[in-house]
């Protein structure tokens, strides 16, 4: 990805032109953002310290690239994007395997704590959601997350995932298929929900 497609960032910054970010910008866009690129990264099942260490690498990146920012809608596919990109690396130099576009392992965890108090509750829905997502597969599940969780667009979600955006469109459709034959869409839609708590 080329600088030039990091175009967004808060309003008051909306007219700048082609230039290297200040800390001060960065520091905004880390605040931001640090958790939710956490949260994405921990979904690939791999170790904290590799999660955390791509997330710095590319706000390291950030600073030492020349970026045009004026769409605040498009940072956020472009750290995304990045982080993806440097976790791959990363996962290749470490020799974990070879080509991470055909195969790994995308996990989604339920947290239902700060949506339903009682405690057996809790486990019940936590259950259930649980079981819903594990129906899916890795592909499935990235794809839901990115684009309903994330809420990138199904363009923005390709890119991210290295496939067509058709492909991206199966997916979530061959997903939510999946989950109502199983349970009920009710169960997801609380899903998305819990995400956004």
């Amino acid at each position: 990805i080329s600088p030039e497609m990091l175009n967004g960032y808060p309003p008051e910054y909306a007219k700048y032109n082609l230039r290297k970010l200040r800390t001060e910008e960065i520091t905004y866009l880390y605040d931001k953002y640090a958790k939710e690129l956490f949260a994405y990264g921990i979904t690939f099942s791999i170790d904290r310290d590799i999660i955390l260490d791509a997330i710095q690498d590319v706000f390291l990146n950030l600073s030492e690239k020349e970026i045009k920012l004026n769409n605040p809608g498009k940072v956020k596919f472009y750290l995304f994007s990045s982080l993806k990109n440097r976790i791959v690396s990363i996962l290749r130099k470490e020799s974990h395997f070879l080509e991470l576009t055909d195969s790994y392992e995308f996990e989604l965890y339920a947290d239902v704590k700060d949506f339903v108090v009682e405690e057996e509750e809790q486990r019940y829905y936590k259950g259930l959601l649980d079981s819903l997502l594990s129906s899916l597969t890795d592909k499935q599940r990235e794809a839901i997350y990115l684009y309903f969780i994330q809420e990138l667009s199904y363009e923005e979600t390709a890119v991210i995932m290295n496939i067509t955006v058709k492909s991206v469109r199966k997916l979530v459709y061959k997903a939510l298929q999946k989950m109502q034959e199983k349970s009920s869409l009710l169960f997801f839609f609380l899903l998305i929900k819990i995400y956004h708590l």
